[in-house]
């Protein structure tokens, strides 16, 4: 399809998807429509050309509004639905650390447990590479909170490389040939190979593969039962990525992607995952997922960088979001501090480099424009 066609189409979809809210809306039992929702997304949308996006607001069980607009799949025409499943990318690394702190609720792990020592959970590598003392010093805290010393996403991003390697393989790789640059502890360097090994931290203490230890601990807690761990076959009611500029959204190794950036959901998956971890300081009717002293913990910045806890980023006025970003796809959550959540996720990802932070502008103006919010 050319350029200037794919455009009309894309403009002509979203129409027709949009003229069908509140019936899709209603698949959720939604109660509030925001005034100006449907003119934000179909702006949203033709400036960096989405053909379809879902979003999410709720506070605790209750759902407040959940919409999709455009399409699923360009060839078919099928509209995006609120249980339209999309890769979440980043997003997945607040599942793994609602995960490893149930373990450590259940006494089975600590924070300051170290990974690669020869004690250490994954001793299997503590022989590997030539800096032992920064690797046999890392702690699962370090990892979780992007400050191990070392392979960063910045460059050469070790999750993108060597496809054809499973994670044991990839891990002995990554320590071998990407040294670490600071000592644990003292940097933050935001790192998806850090929760690719938090994977294997979860599997070497549950016994259990990771998404099959997420599903039964997290996600069966939460009420999100159709997230799974993405192939490159597409699941059932999951949409198509359509990348941009070139990007192929089919090549990254997906599925070995997936403590970190590996889960499809709804957008009201992500919601309601939020209102239940947060559940134990807003008080609400979510069913809680951690302790108030876990979701403490989880929410509170390293001494390398106070704006990023364990898996999710934070600021001082008590708000909490992440966002995820692959070829084909652009998602973010966020948990205000007067106990909203809300999620949006599409299937594509733009050049254009504000096309997040406009994502995040935008999903507040919808949040503020319903006086009964107190957002």
């Amino acid at each position: 399809m050319k350029s200037g066609s794919r455009r009309d189409f894309l403009k002509g979809s979203a129409t027709l998807a949009l003229s069908g809210l509140a019936q899709r809306m209603l698949a959720l039992g939604s109660s509030v429509t925001p005034n100006n929702a449907d003119a934000e997304l179909q702006a949203y949308m033709r400036k960096y050309s989405v053909p379809g996006i879902s979003i999410c607001y709720q506070r605790g069980r209750e759902v407040l509004y959940s919409a999709g607009f455009g399409v699923s799949d360009e060839v078919s025409g099928a509209p995006v639905t609120p249980a339209s499943l999309f890769r979440i990318a980043s997003n997945s690394k607040a599942f793994t650390a609602a995960a490893i702190f149930l373990l450590i609720q259940a006494g089975r792990l600590k924070l300051e447990d170290t990974v690669f020592s020869p004690q250490g959970i994954l001793s299997q590598y503590a022989n590997s590479g030539n800096q032992k003392d920064w690797l046999h010093s890392i702690t699962v805290h370090q990892l979780l909170t992007h400050t191990c010393g070392g392979w960063s996403n910045e460059s050469d991003d070790p999750m993108m490389e060597q496809p054809g390697f499973d994670h044991q393989r990839l891990i002995a790789w990554t320590i071998q040939t990407h040294p670490l640059v600071n000592p644990p502890g003292q940097h933050y360097a935001y790192s998806n190979f850090g929760y690719c090994v938090l994977g294997r931290v979860i599997e070497q203490v549950s016994g259990q593969p990771y998404a099959q230890f997420v599903r039964q601990s997290v996600l069966r807690v939460v009420g999100a039962n159709d997230m799974r761990i993405a192939t490159h076959r597409p699941a059932p009611n999951e949409v198509t990525y359509y990348g941009q500029n070139g990007e192929q959204p089919y090549k990254p190794p997906i599925t070995r992607m997936d403590s970190h950036g590996g889960w499809i959901a709804t957008s009201h998956d992500m919601a309601t995952f939020l209102a239940s971890l947060f559940a134990p300081a807003d008080g609400s009717d979510a069913p809680a997922l951690l302790s108030r002293e876990s979701l403490t913990s989880m929410t509170t910045g390293s001494d390398a960088n106070h704006g990023y806890g364990c898996g999710l980023a934070i600021n001082r006025a008590g708000n909490a979001w992440h966002f995820g970003s692959l070829p084909g796809t652009l998602s973010l959550m966020v948990h205000t501090h007067t106990g909203y959540s809300w999620a949006a996720v599409m299937n594509t990802r733009s050049p254009i480099k504000d096309q997040a932070s406009d994502l995040d502008r935008m999903m507040w103006r919808i949040a503020r424009t319903d006086t009964t919010w107190q957002v």
